[in-house]
């Protein structure tokens, strides 16, 4: 929604004539194109020269910045890396800059950043970022990545934009960090913990490869993450981006777990393996996650096969009567009653488990999560199909006989 606004405003400014004049020829597509391609070949082979060329008319400022970065990515185990003018993605976002840089030709341009970290990424993570490029004469240049962050047009950033990492590593499971060596070689035995216990209780095959990030603060998780959500209730994140091609299908890529650092290692070790438990579980629905896959569905599948204490639900149990449904998406992010909707969604997954099956209810998901991103209906008409094709009932019904359970249990 923020996005498609900004886009109306720089339009806008455009027709209106208040947007500064931009000088544009018809074929600049190509050499950007090519400079984006000479700097991501810089960046896989280590090049430092041939990455500092594609900034030459950049400030020095920014230069030093990326220059940081690209030492630190040396230390990564990148197997992939490309930068490319998204399919789904704006061309040109020129008319909403400010003031221009000094230049025969500016531009701001989209870019999808795809990097697969070997042995881990079955595609390559997607990222993206706002390139400001400039023509003096015959020779490109990016010259910036931040002009339109004012907007909400926020360039990614990684853990080491911030601060060196380093890496521990066994059976599977990586973890990427910037503190305590001891906390990482702590976190990484339980999430190979926590691998085990998700393979024995998620009845779906999925691939155990796996990446933890631990960043060094809760306010470059927020950045990385690019959210405006106070993160100081959360302890970890399951995340990744999605994917579109050409054909308009859906995919999660680059998937990762992060552990929110100002509050993970305040807990006691049982919780720890709770929560690595629950974002695992959220890791390895990844696959098989879509578009109508919606957040009542993702947390209740993560607590009741992602972990094993027993479920409490004393803010369901408080309010049963007065509650009419699944709580919608937004509920687990802002509002009051976000432990409420947690506890409801646990409380259905477990009502659908118990009734139907550990492996019907774990092909419910999945069936959600494969319905057509191109098809027409909402997201309760894909959840009705879901459940009509693999628990032969209707969405309203169920929901219902659930809230009918809650009830007679409360």
């Amino acid at each position: 929604m923020t996005r498609a606004f900004l886009f109306t405003v720089s339009t806008l400014l455009a027709l209106s004539g208040l947007a500064p004049a931009v000088a544009q020829t018809d074929d600049w597509r190509a050499p950007v194109l090519a400079l984006l391609e000479q700097r991501a070949r810089a960046v896989l082979d280590g090049d430092e020269a041939a990455f500092m060329a594609t900034m030459e008319g950049a400030p020095r400022t920014f230069r030093e910045q990326r220059r940081t970065w690209f030492f630190r990515m040396q230390d990564l185990p990148v197997d992939r890396y490309a930068l490319e003018p998204g399919l789904h993605t704006y061309e040109d976002l020129a008319p909403a800059l400010a003031r221009l840089p000094a230049g025969d030709e500016v531009h701001v341009i989209e870019v999808d950043e795809r990097m697969g970290l070997a042995g881990y990424d079955a595609e390559p993570a997607l990222e993206t970022i706002y390139f400001t490029v400039v023509r003096r004469g015959d020779r490109w240049s990016i010259v910036a990545d931040e002009d339109l962050e004012d907007l909400g047009f926020l360039s990614a950033r990684a853990m080491w934009d911030f601060a060196p990492v380093r890496i521990t590593e066994r059976d599977g499971v990586m973890v990427i960090y910037q503190g305590n060596r001891s906390q990482a070689e702590q976190i990484r035995d339980a999430t190979i913990d926590a691998v085990g216990r998700v393979q024995d209780d998620w009845p779906l095959r999925w691939r155990p490869r796996v990446v933890v990030m631990i960043p060094r603060s809760a306010d470059d998780l927020a950045r990385i993450l690019g959210t405006t959500i106070d993160l100081g209730p959360f302890v970890a994140f399951a995340a990744s981006n999605a994917y579109r091609d050409a054909q308009g299908s859906y995919d999660l890529v680059g998937y990762r777990i992060f552990v929110q650092p100002d509050t993970f290692f305040g807990y006691s070790r049982s919780f720890q393996a709770e929560t690595l438990g629950h974002e695992m579980l959220h890791y390895a629905t990844r696959p098989i996650a879509g578009a109508f896959t919606t957040s009542w569905l993702e947390e209740g599948v993560a607590q009741i096969f992602g972990e094993r204490g027993s479920l409490r639900v004393p803010d369901l149990a408080r309010d049963a009567r007065s509650i009419s449904g699944l709580p919608e998406d937004h509920r687990f992010f802002i509002g009051p009653n976000i432990h409420r909707s947690y506890q409801a969604s646990a409380h259905f997954m477990r009502y659908v488990r118990d009734r139907f099956g550990t492996n019907r209810a774990a092909r419910f998901y999945r069936a959600v999560g494969a319905e057509s991103t191109v098809s027409l209906g909402t997201d309760r008409y894909h959840l009705d199909r879901a459940a009509r094709r693999v628990l032969d009932t209707g969405f309203d019904a169920l929901e219902r006989a659930w809230l009918r359970s809650v009830r007679e249990e409360f």
